[in-house]
């Protein structure tokens, strides 16, 4: 990736895909900006302090986006739904709304 596609935009529009795997790693906590926010910082070796990864992962972003990607094949299922996170990424790139706490609400 290059700097101008580490950020969260940039990473939305090139990267749907993972965005919802990481929304689907974090089971529902993360937003689609939240994910994107994510996979940028950990493209651009930054750490991320949301609740989420600095309580689980210390504020490595590497972590759970290698996890979200090593796992991908198993995303399905309640608040693990990839099919579900990645038509909240497409709504929220095409019209930028998103779920004000959680992906899943």
């Amino acid at each position: 990736m290059t700097t101008r596609d580490r950020t969260a935009e940039g990473v939305l529009r090139r990267c749907p895909r993972l965005v919802a795997h990481v929304i689907a790693e974090s089971l529902g906590y993360a937003s689609p900006y939240l994910a994107a926010k994510i996979v940028a910082d950990a493209a651009a070796g930054k750490s991320n302090w949301c609740e989420w990864i600095a309580a689980c992962y210390g504020g490595d972003p590497r972590r759970p986006v290698a996890s979200a990607i090593r796992g991908r094949h198993g995303h399905r299922g309640y608040m693990a739904e990839f099919g579900l996170a990645l038509a909240l990424v497409r709504r929220y790139a095409e019209t930028g709304e998103q779920p004000l706490f959680a992906s899943w609400f």
